[in-house]
């Protein structure tokens, strides 16, 4: 049967002239077809399909005597490819249940040492695998025992991951609704007013935001996991074009949510990271910021570009990073400050709108935001900017004067002022306080 698997690869190399990953279970026996190794390959497949996503051209499915095989041809350089395909066998629960190779558009198959790694050591002793499997050091049995309980110890992580996933997408969801309920809001949507916006009021947020509870649950998922942070960042930057696609379906081609989808699905997926390798709530941020540690690259020869984002264009004009910035530094600004002034304001007042006010003020007098410079100039941000630390320095030992912020949302809703990118941090300072209680 390897010699009709051979064949079937060459000829899938020879269609799309693009390299080759080929799945099989790594079962000791004669039986390779009984539940377990079916199981654990269709595991990693999953993890291969959320990775690659788009860049998978197709999928062979393979039954026989060596077990269900996949073949995925995927637009991707060998390199990389064996790298990620390395990355799986030595950090999923059940990579060494797997044999994952890697097949260049030549039919060259690569090795571990292609990349400077050590060839694979056997599942029971410190051994390399081939010298146990040449010399019959373990027998079948102790080797499918030892592959059963990774597999029941994989079904524990995902009863884990399902539990905090409904968890934090439940938070994430109630802090994305709380924040567009606040008010007065600075020419933001509000349920009293459409802000600075004619295409969208409170209810088109609603639908917006419940069209993202799926994509917050799968992220959640996505971070829960032994994967590495630069394979848990592949999956939900898909997973968040997926959601913007929702979205805008939702709103009728309105945008409500991208920022949000970006800045809210990270924060959750890191959270779970967190929990997931039991680590202390100040240490999202770390995770954050590790995982995002080369998004600037983002920016790298838009000069040569015939076509820029709002985004790419404020950096080659004036420098801003935007959000890819603020989460670059593991979103210290709601780590370091935003999350206290929020908790302070509950304990003192006892009152959810009056704590996201005072947190929205104090994040916009901090932020470069480019929802406000996407309809207007930097003067007109440095404005906004100035009017907020005065507000923040005039209300930190005094109670809100609702009159006067509600004169200032009067004056930006006519100018078209809307502090997005704040709002977006709001929802997230809300998140991060309500789950720090699980760390």
């Amino acid at each position: 049967m390897r010699e009709k698997r051979v064949e079937i690869q060459n000829s899938i190399i020879n269609k799309f002239k693009k390299p080759i990953l080929v799945l099989r279970a790594n079962y000791p026996g004669e039986d390779k077809n009984n539940f377990i190794p079916k199981a654990i390959v269709e595991t990693i497949k999953k993890e291969i399909l959320e990775i690659f996503n788009t860049d998978i051209l197709t999928t062979e499915h393979i039954s026989s005597i060596e077990g269900p095989t996949y073949i995925f041809s995927i637009d991707c350089l060998g390199l990389e490819l064996k790298r990620i395909a390395m990355s799986l066998e030595e950090n999923h629960t059940l990579g060494r249940c797997v044999d994952i190779d890697i097949f260049d558009e030549n039919g060259y198959a690569f090795s571990r040492t292609d990349l400077g790694g050590e060839k694979r050591k056997c599942l029971i002793c410190n051994n390399m695998a081939f010298i146990c499997g040449r010399t019959g050091a373990h027998s079948h049995k102790e080797l499918q025992d030892i592959i059963q309980q990774k597999y029941e110890q994989n079904l524990k992580i995902l009863e884990a991951q399902e539990t905090l996933s409904n968890f934090l997408s439940n938070k994430a969801l109630k802090s994305i609704v709380l924040e567009v309920s606040a008010s007065p809001s600075f020419g933001l949507v509000s349920p009293l007013t459409q802000g600075a916006h004619k295409d969208m009021d409170f209810f088109t947020f609603l639908d917006s935001s419940f069209a993202m509870s799926p994509y917050l649950k799968d992220v959640s998922k996505a971070g829960y996991s032994p994967l590495p942070l630069d394979l848990i960042f592949k999956k939900i930057r898909y997973m968040g074009k997926i959601s913007e696609e929702e979205m805008f379906q939702a709103t009728k081609n309105v945008n409500t949510h991208k920022g949000m989808i970006f800045l809210m699905g990270i924060s959750v997926a890191m959270s779970s990271k967190a929990k997931f390798e039991n680590l202390k709530f100040e240490n999202i941020s770390n995770l954050i910021s590790e995982m995002c540690k080369d998004i600037l690259k983002d920016f790298e020869n838009i000069k040569s570009k015939t076509t820029l984002t709002h985004g790419e264009k404020l950096f080659l004009n004036h420098g801003i990073v935007g959000v890819r910035g603020i989460v670059k530094k593991g979103l210290n600004i709601i780590f370091n400050e935003a999350i206290d002034i929020f908790e302070s304001s509950i304990l003192k007042e006892k009152n959810v709108n009056s704590a996201m006010i005072r947190t929205l003020i104090f994040l916009m007098s901090s932020l470069e935001d480019t929802t406000i410079l996407h309809r207007h100039d930097i003067d007109i941000l440095n404005s906004v900017k100035s009017e907020a630390m005065e507000l923040h320095s005039n209300f930190q030992n005094t109670s809100l004067d609702i009159s006067l912020l509600k004169e200032i949302e009067k004056r930006y809703s006519e100018k078209r002022i809307s502090p997005g990118g704040a709002a977006d941090l709001l929802a997230v300072t809300i998140f991060l306080q309500s789950i720090k209680s699980i760390f």
